[in-house]
């Protein structure tokens, strides 16, 4: 079997501290959203949609980080064109659509917030293109592996 390459591992790597830092932030958002109130002044209605978006969007976060690594552990693995990258994917999708979702009322409090809502409105439709490219891949082995 091949040994993955240096892009894969450093992607798992890269990926797996993401997850650390998540679960980092969750124990540190109010001291850093007090440290934040001193640079920028925020009312109460600002502080509670920030910290309601933040909490309420980690476990999707952590979830879709999750998905990420079991795929990318499958193409470390040489294991590319199967239906469980596609659900991996897929699952991933509707991350980026709950996430937007979560944030976008949240924006009508704290306006910069539309951003994570415009980005994550962004992914969701570009990660479900690379959804249907894994798809039609798998489709056209199949097939292939049928001809004689």
């Amino acid at each position: 079997m091949k040994q993955p390459s240096r892009s894969v591992r450093f992607t798992i790597i890269l990926n797996r501290a993401m997850m650390a830092l998540v679960i980092l932030l969750v124990f540190t958002f109010p001291t850093l959203l007090r440290w934040y109130n001193t640079v920028r002044i925020l009312i109460q209605g600002e502080n509670s949609a920030l910290t309601a978006a933040f909490y309420s969007c980690v476990p999707v976060v952590l979830y879709a980080l999750w998905n990420l690594d079991r795929l990318l552990g499958n193409i470390a693995r040489g294991i590319v064109f199967e239906q469980e990258n596609v659900r991996l994917i897929r699952r991933d999708c509707v991350c980026c659509a709950i996430v937007g979702l979560i944030c976008l009322p949240a924006a009508f409090l704290y306006a910069p917030l539309i951003f994570v809502t415009v980005i994550m409105g962004f992914l969701c439709p570009v990660v479900n293109v690379v959804c249907q490219v894994i798809r039609a891949a798998i489709e056209i082995r199949e097939e292939n592996d049928l001809t004689i």
